[in-house]
């Protein structure tokens, strides 16, 4: 029978083993899930199997044929197309211009638009789907436009299609619809997909075989009624057990309770309960699309509150945009630095003082050199190196963020708000951001951190909390209860 097989993938990057000898297969008329915690090696594995980046070593193969990808565009041209989790459909053209996007129908180099939504209308009625092909995909429904890329790549002569995230910002019933839509596409085309998922429950209902990747190896395989959910979690949770943070601190005083959040609702986020205190560092753990993020940018303004209140210092908050949670004493720092961070071409002075450009106006000025002095301080203070006086852009990504931790240390807020506050930075930087973190506590503030990597929680907070599908009801257990094992666990294990 025909596949596409990986056999003994290996992948470095700067001479740090990623994946090392991964055997992998997924058959026509087949789902395979693909499950691992962060860093596992799936989003590694997935591109080389996408032809988005080349293995060290290890053979691929399509039909028992060795076959070598030196692009996306080479490996669809071999029946293999990959759906990441940010789509990558054009938002003002319509659904017919997606679906023939690079293969427009012409005449005298004139677009044959009828007969291109006419096409397109025969074809979405094929798998079930009533849309109009008219309207531009940004009217669409998430579960529309995922839908609407997948039969893109199958109309690319996909035979293997692999889904990254699919299910990530669906809620339940449109999760559901989507994967049943997959389902039925995989056996009435006779095609194999990959799903690449946190999500157990609901990609296990459709599943024929699962893979577990920990530490850029297989650890667990199985197939058919073989397929156990708990087997799952037990592989992915094995490879935190003997592992050892960093040697905790002393725990700091506990302080008054600062953040209080009972019942928090909103996009994606359906109930959260968070205490946090000032003068501490509370993490929130999960998975990705746990609701962890959300849940900053909701207290931040930047989404909408459906459901709950939020109280700080004993005060009702509602927060309703960043200008106003800034106005309460908020700070933010995003996870995309470089998307809703700093702006590229300012200097780092600049990206300093955005957010406390009123506290330098006189009589209607900026006293532009009064910010300028400050920032230099500021800046000075946390240790930040390079041009600063350049665009910002220019600076190392440990020294980029920086620059946004120095706006948080200028705006003197008590509520500090760190989504990933280490992506993307080097280990002399994260130990620099560390000391920056603590700092801010010793000094009362409340600190909320976001982290996908458990040691990083460990290592710097002071009681952690778990969000699990867009709830967060634990309550937070002080850092020296937590085992990187028991943190997984408590992440992947079925909601209450």
């Amino acid at each position: 029978m025909s596949s596409y097989s990986a056999k003994g993938v290996t992948k470095s990057f700067a001479g740090v083993g990623v994946l090392h000898g991964i055997d992998f297969e997924v058959k026509p008329g087949t789902i395979h899930g693909l499950f691992g915690h962060n860093g596992a090696g799936k989003s590694t594995l997935l591109k080389i199997l996408a032809g988005a980046q080349p293995q060290d070593d290890g053979v691929l193969t399509v039909d028992d044929e060795v076959v070598e990808l030196a692009s996306p565009r080479e490996a669809l041209a071999k029946g293999i197309g990959c759906v990441y989790q940010e789509l990558r459909l054009i938002s003002n053209l319509t659904v017919a211009e997606n679906l023939f996007l690079g293969r427009e129908v012409t005449l005298h180099g004139v677009k044959r638009t009828a007969e291109m939504n006419a096409y397109s209308k025969t074809l979405l009625s094929s798998y079930g789907l009533n849309i109009d092909v008219t309207r531009t995909v940004k009217g669409l429904s998430h579960p529309e436009k995922q839908l609407i890329e997948v039969i893109a790549n199958l109309e690319g002569k996909a035979r293997f299609l692999f889904l990254d995230e699919p299910t990530t910002a669906l809620d339940g019933n449109q999760s559901a619809d989507l994967l049943n839509h997959v389902r039925r596409i995989a056996l009435d085309r006779n095609i194999g997909i990959v799903l690449v998922s946190h999500k157990l429950d609901e990609v296990l209902t459709v599943c024929d075989e699962a893979t577990v990747l920990s530490g850029g190896r297989v650890v667990y395989h199985a197939a058919g009624g073989d397929v156990s959910k708990q087997a799952i979690v037990d592989a992915i949770v094995g490879d935190a057990h003997g592992k050892h943070a960093t040697t905790q601190r002393d725990a700091r005083p506990a302080g008054d309770v600062f953040l209080r959040v009972r019942g928090l609702a909103g996009k994606r986020l359906k109930g959260a309960d968070v205490e946090a205190r000032r003068g501490e560092v509370l993490g929130l753990y999960g998975l990705v699309g746990s609701g962890r993020t959300r849940f900053l940018r909701t207290l931040y303004g930047m989404e909408t509150v459906t459901a709950g209140t939020i109280e700080i210092a004993g005060k009702p908050y509602h927060p309703t945009n960043p200008k106003q949670a800034i106005g309460s004493g908020i700070a933010f720092l995003t996870e995309e630095r470089k998307i809703d961070g700093f702006i590229p071409l300012m200097s780092s002075f600049q990206n300093v003082v955005l957010s406390t450009l009123t506290r330098y106006r006189r009589n209607g000025f900026v006293d532009l050199a009064g910010a300028r002095a400050s920032a230099r301080r500021t800046l000075a203070s946390i240790g930040t190196r390079g041009r600063l006086d350049a665009p910002v852009k220019s600076l190392s990504g440990g020294n980029q963020q920086k620059v946004l931790l120095g706006r948080i240390i200028e705006q003197n807020a008590d509520l500090v708000l760190l989504d990933e506050p280490t992506k993307g930075v080097d280990i002399g930087a994260k130990s620099d951001i560390y000391d920056i973190i603590r700092r801010l506590a010793d000094e009362g503030r409340c600190i909320v951190v976001v982290s996908s990597e458990e040691e990083e929680l460990v290592e710097i907070c002071d009681r952690i909390a778990i969000f699990q599908h867009g709830y967060c009801s634990s309550v937070p257990r002080q850092v020296g209860e937590w085992s990187l094992a028991k943190l997984r666990e408590a992440a992947w294990a079925p909601a209450a």
